[in-house]
């Protein structure tokens, strides 16, 4: 999300600052250490090795100061399936996918929000499992599939890479679950599936997403609707160009917690434990800056508005109260848009809910796939 590459890029600048305001630290230390200014000297001393400890550890104190303790809660893990395949797709990128579950059983197929990977759908893989053949893909870029060659982050690019993972894996009457920009991919592939040669989708689960440029459905919208032109796209190419820089800028954020502290703000409520916090700012730290970056001027051209209310497939469409990247009414509007839609409204929820509000999530898609039973859109 937009606003996501801007509020990242300024932790990054303030872990830039840190660095140097150490070493000036250190530097006045060195200067005084043996003068009658050998005091003044001792305080630099001791700022520098605190403001150390800080840049190094700084994510504990800072995220737990933010999250709540959540008792005898499953913390999420990065998880590798033992079952998976690549898909090599024309552009020269390999697709990555995990599967779990029961190999006859009714297929869901996962696809993930931007700066997170496949395993960020942690509680809904252990809720599911059983019952359901899970299929998580990785999308171009992030998780352990490979960047397309042409540089292509379209959503149309997506779309495609997700018709290709259902061809390529034999799903039959699938599920599509996607989270922001797993939305807008399911959207994407929806809004031409009439034009193509897919099978049957048996039900659609769209969360945190929105129809259009998800700049004008943001916290903040009119303000970075105006500035997207003159701001945000050549932002976009100078972190492009500055990414192998900003990489360690960018974990230096993580580890001080600056970076923990702006993920709480954008996209929790402030009921997350610390390592629900902390799970979703590693994912984040760990997708390419570059390859962020290509997927937001991706998004600045997406928009399904017009192909909405021909969309027929059965869909359960989930926003939450506080999401700030996606504001609500962007899920309201697709939800009285598509005819077959259903909205659940998480609350308190925010932009994180498939890990805040996991419970409440799980039971509503459950739910929901219940109702699909014997409803097949032909």
């Amino acid at each position: 999300m937009p606003i996501l590459l801007v509020a990242f890029l300024l932790v990054d600048l303030l872990s830039i600052g840190y660095l140097f305001l150490g070493y000036y630290l250190w530097h006045e230390w060195h200067v005084y250490r043996f003068t009658i200014q050998d005091e003044y000297g001792q305080r630099c001393l001791y700022g520098a090795l605190a403001l150390g400890l800080f840049t190094l550890l700084g994510r504990f104190l800072v995220g737990r100061l933010v999250s709540k303790s959540r008792p005898g809660e499953d913390q999420p893990q990065r998880v590798d399936s033992p079952e998976h395949d690549r898909l090599k797709r024309p552009d020269g990128s390999f697709i990555h996918i995990d599967f779990y579950g029961p190999k006859t059983a009714q297929p869901i197929i996962f696809v993930h929000g931007w700066n997170a990977n496949r395993t960020s759908w942690y509680y809904q893989r252990k809720y599911f499992e059983t019952n359901y053949r899970l299929i998580l893909m990785d999308l171009p870029g992030l998780g352990k599939s490979t960047r397309p060659t042409n540089k292509d982050y379209s959503l149309s690019k997506m779309a495609a890479d997700l018709q290709a993972v259902i061809e390529h894996t034999g799903a039959t009457n699938p599920i599509l679950w996607g989270h922001s920009i797993g939305g807008m991919t399911i959207l994407t592939l929806l809004a031409n599936i009439r034009s193509s040669n897919l099978g049957r989708i048996k039900g659609v689960i769209l969360e945190h997403t929105t129809y259009t440029n998800p700049v004008r459905t943001i916290l903040f919208s009119r303000l970075l609707t105006a500035i997207q032109e003159p701001v945000l796209v050549p932002l976009c190419w100078l972190l492009i160009g500055l990414s192998p820089l900003l990489w360690v800028s960018r974990w230096m954020s993580y580890f001080n917690g600056t970076a923990h502290l702006m993920t709480r703000l954008l996209t929790f409520t402030g009921t997350q434990s610390f390592q629900q916090l902390n799970f979703v700012t590693l994912l984040s730290t760990l997708s390419p800056l570059a390859v962020t970056a290509r997927g937001v001027l991706g998004m600045f051209e997406y928009d399904v508005s017009e192909a909405l209310s021909s969309i027929q497939e059965p869909t359960l469409v989930i926003g939450a109260n506080q999401d700030r990247l996606t504001k609500p009414v962007a899920s309201a509007h697709i939800s009285r848009t598509m005819p077959q839609a259903k909205l659940v409204m998480v609350s308190p929820g925010g932009h994180q809910g498939l890990v805040e509000r996991h419970k409440e999530v799980n039971q509503a898609v459950q739910q929901f796939i219940q109702t699909l039973t014997k409803f097949i859109v032909t």
